[in-house]
């Protein structure tokens, strides 16, 4: 991991100055702020009920950058962002990494999410793992095209595998990528563009 880097300041395509950094346990009710913050259709496709305090609690409880290392993105005192990089570092999956992020919707299509997720890459690359990925539902288009865009290919579809709050099923598309590779396309792409390419969903 590369977490003495941090806080980090960037600035976003409008100018506005945004810190990261590494979540620690006095960020519990921010981050519960704004997980509450996210309208109904975001946080359907989130795997935990987030605005349940104790979700929260217990992952301020249990921090363990080894094993997952969630990056905050704050603007002043409030996050806006949280992008999460897990690992298991002692299964036959520990050369695999997988990352989930979430934008808040007034800082979405500004470049954060392309930030953020650079900031999961580099890390991943930092702990050695070979491969990341990425799990989302078959109908999140944005998020979709924006993983096949850095080079994720679509390895599997599971069929009915999550039921959301409301007892809908839905099928769970997995996407994967070498690190490395993930890597260079990224450079590739954040140089081609010039920081216009947006990650948001």
């Amino acid at each position: 991991m590369i977490l003495d880097e941090y806080p980090k300041t960037v600035i976003l395509k409008n100018g506005s100055s945004i810190i990261l950094r590494p979540m620690v346990k006095k960020d519990e009710k921010a981050l519960l702020d704004f997980f509450a913050s996210l309208s109904k259709a975001d946080r359907l496709y989130l795997r935990d009920d987030v605005t349940n305090p104790d979700v929260i609690k217990g992952w301020a409880n249990a921090i363990d950058y080894n094993r997952v290392l969630p990056i905050l993105a704050f603007s002043g005192d409030r996050i806006v962002g949280d992008a999460t990089l897990h690992q298991n570092p002692f299964s036959w999956m520990r050369h695999v990494g997988q990352i989930r992020m979430v934008i808040a919707s007034d800082h979405r299509e500004r470049g954060l999410a392309r930030t953020m997720a650079a900031e999961v890459f580099q890390n991943a690359l930092s702990a050695k793992l070979e491969k990341l990925v990425a799990e989302m539902l078959t109908d999140q288009d944005g998020a979709r095209k924006v993983f096949s865009r850095l080079g994720f290919r679509e390895e599997a579809i599971l069929k009915d595998h999550v039921l959301d709050a409301q007892n809908v099923k839905h099928d769970l598309l997995i996407m994967t990528n070498d690190v490395n590779v993930l890597w260079a396309k990224w450079t590739e792409f954040s140089e081609a563009v010039s920081g216009s390419l947006n990650m948001e969903y």
